[in-house]
């Protein structure tokens, strides 16, 4: 509805491209013409050559987008030429651009009184109204474009718009006519007439337009959208399936509109009459399998199981080399916990083609929970006979050994295969992870790099090698690793998550902080990620910034022991709410009561409360769980030199610096000032 600032800058080079010609013109044959902005076809009176100066420059500062420099040459011009309609319309424009939409007005208006046909300043008037939300006077313009332009199909659509704005709907029809008659075939212009009145709960007038669409676009399905949401707008739930069934009656294979109406459906438990609308269907395209498939969920949703295997069964007689046929009869069986029957369809859908992967999978899961490991491994050794089957059949069965807890028999698999497949990404990956799981670090990474290497636009590959790289010790590694990846892949949070943790491990916290910041800005409510960020601002001491984080987390997962440790650890660092730190560590314990971190927060709350019995009990067990924590043995140190035992605060401090050298402040409690 506003005037586009892309017309107005293409008026504004138009108009300074005229001017050159014009000026070249006029100074060579030295003649006095009269020469009009905008208004080129007029004949003129007497030239003010001074006011053609300032207009060339202000058209020039309209090329560099300068309105405020453009404004003052204009205006200079108006002073020398005051008959210039194009003058006041450059003002109007510039005015516009800079959001001052009384003046632009004002400017306007001084065009129209020298020419009251200017269509430039009358779109400016009606765009600058526009701009003030007055959309009555917009709208009076506009009627007045359109007595110069009746037949302008955007004039026309302007004009409709704001009469339906205003509530004139009747005017609001007769001008979208006129639109239509004048050859607007445009589909979205006349579908978004439609909602303008739908907007303004103009209810019989929006219908009146859909059906108008509809005549001359029968195949669009959002038409028919639009009709069911008109209806649904008015509380007519009847009317909108109506027009959901017009539109699949027309083309049953439009899929926003099955969904829209299985919505319905379900919510208002209409099964009858949606099956007896799928049987109609089903009939009319007997290959459409999507409608044969709802049709029997209908029944299954019926309660009418039978009806719906008996569907299913006949579907599957008809479509035998369909995979989705057996899904769905599958999955009717899985309902009424027929497992046998399951078992039964897979086998049977395998038969007739060996290539239903969904299938052999779903197969072997039920084998696998079944702990049948053979016949689990007999459904992948029929793949084991062909080059283009082969590795992917072998990393199944090694999946398989791998469930049985046979991690020696899986990596053998993938091994043999090594020599003649090693360039399928898929095997040096999967014997990677095998070895990485198995604690084979040095084999695993070589492995992992080979597969990144080989599809380096997977992210997880890249993922894979850093991990491999941090359970080396290699962390510069991993760092380069992951810095090379994002480079590759910039919006990827897992990246910005690793590299962050990356960088806690080398205690570079202020610079992690950045890459945590970038994974939660890209996964707002990652639970890893916001747990990671708060601990790396306590690292640094600004817990103003880790608190509300902490408070996020709560809220995303009130009961999550990690969370709720952490919390309960933050706040008793702090030496603040400690009662309250006290509730959620002890809510932490009872979900996992050997936990040696949580012992350790229990016994440091205490220790913060001046409970030192209870501090030392704490942490003393948290100690025996994990006897190589610098943290702990700190802590403990810290209790028995409250406790007035110099010599044991002494042992354990000297333990935890032995553990972690980084820990130097230990030193001045080392020498006694402690105390």
């Amino acid at each position: 509805m506003y005037l586009s600032i892309v017309r107005i800058m293409k008026k504004s080079i138009y108009f300074l491209l005229v001017i050159i010609t014009a000026t070249i013109t006029i100074t060579g044959c030295g003649t006095t013409k009269k020469f009009l902005i905008r208004d080129f076809e007029k004949p003129a009176k007497s030239y003010d050559r001074r006011a053609m100066n300032h207009i060339i420059r202000g058209a020039m500062a309209d090329l560099v987008g300068d309105s405020e420099e453009a404004l003052f040459e204009y205006h200079q011009a108006a002073e020398l030429d005051t008959a210039s309609p194009g003058i006041y319309v450059s003002l109007s424009e510039n005015y516009y651009i800079l959001n001052n939409p009384d003046l632009a007005i004002r400017m306007a208006r001084k065009a129209l009184r020298i020419d009251k046909t200017n269509l430039e300043a009358l779109e400016l008037l009606a765009a600058s109204f526009e701009k003030k939300d007055d959309y009555i006077n917009a709208m009076t313009i506009y009627e007045k474009i359109i007595q110069i332009k009746p037949n302008d199909i955007e004039y026309l659509y302007n004009l409709t718009s704001l009469q339906i704005i205003n509530h004139r709907y009747k005017d609001a029809i007769k001008t979208y006519e006129s639109l239509v008659n004048n050859g607007l075939r445009d589909f979205d212009f006349r579908m978004r007439i439609g909602l303008l009145f739908l907007q303004s709960r103009a209810f019989s007038q929006a219908e009146w337009i859909y059906k108008n669409i509809l005549e001359d676009f029968p195949n669009e399905q959002t038409v028919y959208l639009a009709l069911a949401t008109t209806a649904k707008a008015q509380g007519d739930t009847t009317g909108a399936l109506d027009w959901y069934k017009t539109g699949l009656l027309v083309n049953p294979r439009f899929k926003e509109i099955r969904s829209e109406m299985r919505m319905i459906v379900e919510e208002k438990k209409m099964w009858p009459e949606a099956i007896s609308f799928y049987e109609k269907l089903v009939q009319k395209d007997t290959t459409n399998l999507g409608n044969k498939i709802q049709l029997g969920h209908f029944y299954l949703q019926n309660q009418d199981s039978l009806a719906a295997i008996n569907h299913f069964l006949k579907m599957v007689d008809q479509h035998p080399l369909s995979e989705r046929s057996y899904l769905a009869l599958a999955a009717v069986q899985k309902v009424i916990k027929d497992t046998a029957s399951v078992i039964e369809t897979y086998k049977k859908a395998l038969d007739q083609k060996s290539t239903f992967s969904v299938i052999r999978s779903r197969l072997r899961d039920i084998y696998v929970e079944k702990q049948n490991w053979q016949q689990a491994l007999d459904l992948y050794s029929p793949l084991l006979g062909t080059d283009t089957t082969v590795v992917s059949g072998t990393i199944e069965i090694a999946n398989i050994n791998l469930q049985q807890g046979d991690t020696l028999r899986a990596i053998e698999r993938c091994e043999n295969l090594m020599p003649d497949h090693g360039d399928d990404w898929r095997l040096p990956v999967t014997l990677g992870r095998l070895y990485f799981m198995t604690g084979e670090n040095l084999k695993a990474l070589p492995l992992l790099k080979k597969a990144r290497d080989l599809r380096n636009s997977i992210p997880h590959l890249w993922v894979l090698v850093g991990l491999a790289y941090i359970q080396l010790d290699s962390l510069d590694s991993a760092i380069d690793n992951f810095k090379a990846a994002l480079v590759k892949f910039p919006d990827n949070p897992e990246l910005y998550y690793y590299l962050g943790t990356t960088l806690v491990r080398q205690k570079k916290h202020s610079e992690a902080i950045e890459y945590f910041e970038q994974a939660v800005k890209l996964e707002p409510d990652n639970l890893q990620s916001i747990l990671a960020l708060a601990g790396a601002y306590d690292e640094i001491l600004l817990h103003q910034k880790s608190e509300p984080l902490y408070k996020k987390l709560i809220k995303l997962n009130p009961n999550s022991p990690i969370i709720l440790n952490n919390y309960a650890y933050h706040l008793s660092v702090r030496g603040v709410r400690l009662d309250e730190a006290l509730e959620m560590v002890t809510r932490a314990l009872e979900a996992d009561p050997d936990n040696s971190p949580y012992l350790d927060t229990a016994g440091w709350i205490y220790f913060q409360k001046g409970l030192y019995d209870e501090a030392k009990t704490y942490i003393e067990k948290s100690l025996k769980l994990r006897s190589d924590s610098p943290e702990v043995l700190e802590h403990l140190g810290d209790v028995y030199d409250k406790m007035g035992e110099p010599d044991m605060a002494q042992l354990y401090w000297k333990k935890s610096l032995e553990l972690d050298g980084a820990r130097t402040h230990l030193l001045e409690k080392l020498d006694g000032t402690s105390r």
